[in-house]
């Protein structure tokens, strides 16, 4: 009798926690481009990635996720010594960039992949971050509150950051 009240003590537990803290709630699972990206800082907007963002955010029913963004007015060059053929040489038509062009490069792009659970209770998907493009964000856990409205994902608290999502058909 003893064994079996544990163990329906620990399905119930089980239970509670995978309802609190699911990989993949209904609706988020998907691809969504990204619309919008602000900041905003002494009541100014912020588009750090431009107007028009290119970004796209998946995230996959098995709690995978994966995060690009860079900015449209990026410069169009490859970095110096950059291996980009199959036979490790640099073959392209694009110029090398020079060094102010790598740092427009660098703060116009962020990218990283990982794990991600949902709280919904709190509203929030927390982003296990494996790896990155900069070293910035591996191994951290990144927590976004979301709200779904429709086929749009809106990440960010709206008062100094917000990041607008449509999803991908």
């Amino acid at each position: 009798m003893r064994t079996a009240a544990s163990a329906l003590v620990f399905l119930l537990v089980a239970l509670t926690a995978a309802a609190t803290d699911s990989p993949a709630p209904a609706g988020l699972v998907g691809t969504w481009r990204l619309v919008a990206f602000e900041d905003v800082a002494k009541g100014q907007t912020i588009h750090r990635y431009g107007e028009k963002p290119l970004g796209l955010f998946v995230y996959t029913a098995d709690g995978h996720v994966t995060i690009q963004i860079a900015n449209p007015a990026n410069p169009k060059c490859v970095p110096p010594g950059k291996k980009i053929s199959p036979r490790g040489t640099q073959e392209s038509a694009l110029p090398i960039c020079n060094p102010p062009e790598m740092q427009a490069l660098l703060e116009g792009y962020v990218a990283y992949w990982g794990t991600y659970t949902v709280d919904t209770a709190a509203g929030v998907v927390v982003h296990h971050v494996e790896s990155d493009a900069s070293g910035g964000y591996a191994g951290t856990d990144q927590v976004r509150p979301f709200r779904l409205e429709g086929d749009r994902l809106v990440i960010g608290d709206d008062k100094t950051w917000r990041r607008v999502l449509e999803r991908v058909r």
